[in-house]
């Protein structure tokens, strides 16, 4: 083997080395201190108007949020050292956009949830939030309020997760 040969083979192994060390960075969100199992019971559900199964729908989208961007397994109560707990408090849809003839051209909708984060141990609070997200569509697009309604709720899922992450 020649001196550039080994040089080479040597900078490939080393190379390799370091990707299969990682960097110390890692995708998604970290949980606080102590949670490594949670429970998400279904969220309440106090809109006005009431909407039907959004409390359904944005529970389930918290449990794959966390699966896929935490490190903490989503236990039942028994199991677990947190619970999130929380209620979507508003559902609002309003016009974005109008024609200059008064035909609406977009529309949007706006979900606020509280949300509160408790040890099980010893039920106190980690942390207590209001989150909210909001998505558009447009009915002349041929979008529907339940493509908005899926957006806001994937959307509000991610941004409740980021709220648990530790500062």
């Amino acid at each position: 083997m020649t001196d550039s040969t080994r040089s080479l083979l040597l900078l490939l192994i080393l190379g390799l080395s370091l990707i299969a060390s990682g960097c110390g960075y890692s995708a998604g969100y970290r949980m606080p201190r102590g949670v490594s199992r949670i429970s998400v019971p279904v969220f309440k559900n106090e809109t006005i108007p009431f909407r039907k199964d959004l409390e359904y729908e944005l529970t389930r989208a918290v449990k794959r949020e966390l699966q896929l961007m935490t490190p903490a397994e989503v236990t039942s109560i028994e199991d677990s050292n947190a619970i999130l707990r929380g209620s979507v408090l508003q559902f609002d849809e309003g016009v974005l956009v109008e024609s200059g003839s008064g035909s609406i051209q977009e529309s949007g909708v706006v979900i606020r949830v509280g949300i509160q984060l408790i040890r099980s141990r010893d039920e106190r609070v980690l942390l207590e939030r209001s989150v909210e997200a909001r998505a558009s569509y447009s009915l002349a697009a041929g979008e529907s309020i339940e493509v908005a309604r899926r957006e806001a709720l994937t959307d509000l899922a991610r941004r409740i997760i980021a709220e648990i992450e530790p500062w």
